[in-house]
């Protein structure tokens, strides 16, 4: 299996990215179809190889998605509609997504400045075409990268998911139902923008204490537990949520119902 970049320019197409929503929602549960992108000129690119995508041109930077192709790389009718009329041609591979994030969040998308550090440094990144081969040793540490800056966004806490009825064995597998109660990215932001992304427990700082690749990143804690509010209710973000470090998140739901932000405070005091 080898692995390639398909470059996006939001500047020279708007693509499938349009309808970002669903196709976020369908990549989640699974049941995503092979989407088509073009490859340039490469005809490489085999069913099984792996692909990565990345916004160039525009800010915000950066990988975005990636997934497996799924369908050899093959000859068709230029993309561009001035090219097409000229009877120009490109290659292109049908690619099944596992990780789609929001192309246009800069709190989602893993920064192109990311990939100037070693040995990331070695990939020519701002590629003006697509279907550029990541060499095997870059390729192997961007999975990790990836691996990890996925896990860190999906990242939940017994705030947001709440077991119920269902449970079951089945061989060595607990299998679990949960309801899942659904996190307003917009307030989300709206803390953030307004109290930082600073621990407002213990004062951590990711981006201080890590560079680059710590800026942004803090969790939220709601105040109101999800699980205990109405279907209806419209969160507040500058009553309801607060930017913590995970270790005080963490040790905020220690118990039930989780410690109050003055009495985990009044722990590191101790």
């Amino acid at each position: 299996m080898k692995t390639f970049l398909l470059a996006w320019s939001p500047i020279r197409s708007r693509s499938e990215w349009d309808n970002f929503s669903e196709l976020s929602r369908d990549v989640k549960n699974g049941n995503i179809q092979p989407i088509r992108w073009s490859c340039g000129n490469s005809k490489r690119l085999q069913k099984g190889d792996r692909v990565f995508f990345i916004r160039l041109a525009k800010e915000p930077k950066g990988l975005f998605a990636s997934g497996y192709v799924a369908e050899n790389s093959y000859e068709d009718t230029h993309w561009e509609r001035e090219k097409a009329k000229q009877g120009k041609t490109s290659y292109f591979v049908k690619v099944k997504l596992d990780v789609l994030l929001d192309p246009n969040s800069e709190d989602q998308i893993l920064s192109r400045k990311l990939l100037d550090e070693p040995p990331f440094s070695d990939m020519h990144w701002d590629t003006q075409v697509s279907g550029v081969e990541i060499p095997s040793d870059i390729a192997g540490e961007l999975e990790t990268l990836w691996r990890n800056f996925n896990n860190a966004l999906n990242f939940s806490f017994p705030e947001e998911i709440e077991e119920t009825q269902g449970d079951y064995f089945e061989g060595a597998v607990r299998r679990v139902s949960v309801n899942a109660y659904e996190r307003n990215p917009e307030a989300r932001r709206i803390c953030i923008e307004t109290l930082g992304v600073i621990c407002s427990i213990c004062g951590f700082d990711f981006e201080k204490s890590y560079g680059e690749i710590g800026k942004g990143f803090i969790h939220v804690h709601h105040i109101k537990q999800l699980s205990g509010i109405g279907i209806n209710y419209q969160v507040n973000p500058f009553n309801d949520l607060t930017p913590v470090c995970p270790n005080c998140h963490a040790i905020i739901h220690r118990r039930k119902p989780p410690y109050t932000i003055e009495e985990v405070k009044r722990f590191l005091k101790k």
